[in-house]
């Protein structure tokens, strides 16, 4: 009876060490594994005892060392599966991980391009406060000092004009440097500086800074942005031109226009026909100079890529009917259609020419009305670029958590 009962002990023993040693590798059982799975286990861990016959008893040292042999079998296959399973759970977090951080990345990256757009360098709030200054002392040369005034507009010319050509040699805008606007800033700089006694200047520089000028605020879209430098540069240069006019015909004291701007004093009365023929023959010069020097001899690098004002309004009318009907025309009447347009265009605004030399509140109200679609350009320009541009930065981040979201799930 002891035999037996020491053998039924035996027999419980082998479960008891199988459990133990569970216990003790610490296991992750995944949910896969089934509790019949670990009877099966302990089953055929057991295998090979139950038909032992006395005479084995007699041999404890076998007995022991097959027992050792099938437990040590047992626990490295455990150890394994152990070992595979933390693998999978090592991989799953590192995978959690790398979302994390990628997330992480995607956010500091979404509020650095929110605080780009939200705040300016110092270099704008600098501009910001001279473009100020400038409107403010505008307001005071016209009301006190008249006579200064174009003096002021030629340093401000001076002064804008050189960072002009830097930032568009930079963008590949050099060719905009040849448009209309500059080409009448600089009649009114020779009408003022070199020969002020030209009636003949003196018609054109008013035809072109009350005519194409003024009204390419409006066409244009030009935008009185405060503390953007090439904003604010090409309001000025396309406002500051009328202003100047209007000061010498309707501001400055008579006795000194007729010693200062003689060829303002002499045209007592405005000739709508000489109007016309004189504002013809400069844009004659000018559009010649320009097909010849920018049309012709650069034509390979505008086919390269290279921006023009006439390859931009070809893109940007090439929607409503005109631009249609202009693009449909064969090479090279798209370039003489435009030509015959702008021209069409610079003989239409010049024609309210009349009322602006000779009434004075009408002609201020027209500068008034320029200055305010400017301004107003301005701040439709703040309020959609900057509510755009963060609203697509919003769903920038909202695709990228998107996409992050199903390469979790796969």
């Amino acid at each position: 009876m002891s035999s037996v009962g020491s053998f039924e002990s035996l027999d419980e023993l082998p479960k008891k060490s199988a459990s133990t040693s569970v216990l003790d590798d610490d296991l992750y059982i995944s949910d896969s594994e089934s509790i019949n799975s670990l009877r099966s286990r302990s089953h055929s861990f057991n295998m090979g005892y139950e038909n032992l016959s006395v005479f084995d008893l007699f041999d404890p040292y076998a007995l022991t060392t097959d027992f050792s042999r099938k437990v040590k079998l047992n626990t490295a296959n455990l150890k394994k599966f152990t070992k595979k399973q933390r693998d999978k759970l090592k991989a799953r977090d590192e995978d959690f991980n790398r979302l994390k951080g990628q997330l992480l990345k995607r956010l500091d990256k979404f509020n650095d391009r929110v605080t780009h757009i939200t705040t300016t360098s110092k270099t704008e709030k600098l501009f910001y406060s001279f473009a100020l200054l400038q409107i403010f002392a505008c307001g005071v040369l016209v009301g006190e000092y008249q006579e200064w005034f174009h003096v002021y507009y030629s340093v401000l010319f001076l002064c804008l004009m050189p960072v002009r050509f830097s930032t568009y040699y930079k963008r590949g805008y050099q060719y905009f440097l040849a448009d209309l606007c500059y080409y009448v800033n600089i009649l009114c700089l020779l009408f003022i500086w070199v020969f002020p006694e030209s009636q003949m200047l003196f018609i054109s520089c008013f035809s072109f800074a009350f005519g194409t000028l003024s009204f390419a605020v409006i066409t244009w879209r030009n935008s009185l942005v405060l503390h953007s430098i090439e904003k604010t540069t090409s309001s000025m240069i396309h406002i500051t031109p009328p202003l100047t006019m209007y000061v010498i015909v309707h501001q400055i004291d008579p006795e000194y226009r007729l010693v200062r701007f003689p060829g303002a004093a002499k045209t007592a009365s405005w000739n709508f026909y000489k109007g016309i023929l004189y504002t013809s023959l400069f844009y004659l010069v000018w559009q010649s100079m320009y097909h010849y020097f920018i049309t012709i001899k650069r034509a390979e690098k505008i086919k390269q890529g290279r921006a023009t004002s006439f390859e931009y309004l070809r893109k940007a009318y090439s929607g409503n009917a005109l631009g249609k009907a202009v693009n449909s025309l064969p090479e090279p009447l798209p370039v003489v259609a435009f030509t015959l347009i702008q021209f069409g265009y610079q003989l239409l605004t010049m024609s309210l020419c009349p009322l602006w030399f000779r009434y004075k509140l009408l002609c201020t109200l027209f500068l008034a009305f320029i200055f305010i679609a400017a301004s107003y350009n301005g701040a439709t320009y703040y309020v959609d670029y900057y509510g755009k541009k963060f609203e697509k930065e919003v769903i920038t981040l909202r695709q990228e958590l998107t996409q992050l979201q199903a390469k979790k799930e796969d």
